[in-house]
């Protein structure tokens, strides 16, 4: 009989990079449910729990997924495969400590301690209006919510608690960021200058950082603070 649907199930051999896992120690780890995050930028909220130190066994973080002890962006969680990626802020209730997630510079998951701020930083994907007239935004984690007219694609918006628009970082020369993507994933510096695309050529920047700059597609660096 023919495969129906999705596997959902991943082996360590073709598990994306972004996962940061070992190749060799398990011959499976666990998959992300769909939606939110790409595959190949999110890892399940019970990977990442045990990444953190949050549980000992995976076991253990299932437990605490599923008795709502583990929020992720303000929301208490209950799929321990919920897929959490780049900017995405969990709070461990029993300890009370929060954590959000970035990508260092080999292009893997990184958990930093936040200390407690709930706030995320979100990339502007697309933009567009609604037939009454409203003016949305789609964020890099596909989040969807009403903006102002101001806010441009490639811009980043600062969310607080029910996805709320604190602020907004206008991507501009000058501007600091960090690249999410391509062979400089991971480097931070300022904007010196932005290339507009073309017919043939996807529009880019020059980055200016510690010791040189580089080159990178608009698309792969987030504006932050």
């Amino acid at each position: 009989m023919a495969n129906k649907g999705n596997s959902r199930h991943m082996k360590s051999l073709t598990a994306p990079k972004y996962y940061g896992v070992h190749r060799k120690e398990s011959a499976y780890v666990a998959k992300p449910s769909p939606g939110r995050h790409s595959l190949s930028r999110s890892i399940p909220l019970v990977a990442f729990a045990t990444k953190a130190g949050i549980s000992a066994s995976s076991h253990d973080a299932s437990r605490m997924i599923k008795r709502r002890e583990i929020h992720v962006n303000g929301k208490p969680v209950r799929d321990p495969s919920y897929p959490v990626g780049l900017s995405d802020t969990i709070l461990v209730l029993p300890s009370k400590t929060s954590y959000s997630v970035g990508i260092n510079e080999l292009g893997k998951v990184s958990i930093i301690e936040s200390g407690g701020a709930t706030d995320r930083l979100c990339k502007v994907a697309q933009k567009y209006m609604t037939g009454g007239g409203s003016v949305m935004i789609r964020l890099h984690d596909g989040t969807v919510i009403k903006a102002s007219k101001d806010i441009k694609v490639n811009d980043s918006v600062l969310l607080g608690n029910g996805s709320s628009v604190k602020k907004v970082l206008k991507l501009g020369e000058g501007c600091n960021c960090t690249v999410i993507d391509g062979v400089h994933v991971g480097a931070k510096g300022k904007v010196k200058e932005i290339h507009k695309g073309t017919a043939t050529s996807r529009a880019y920047v020059t980055v200016e950082e510690d010791g040189g700059s580089f080159d990178t597609l608009v698309r792969n660096i987030m504006v932050v603070e």
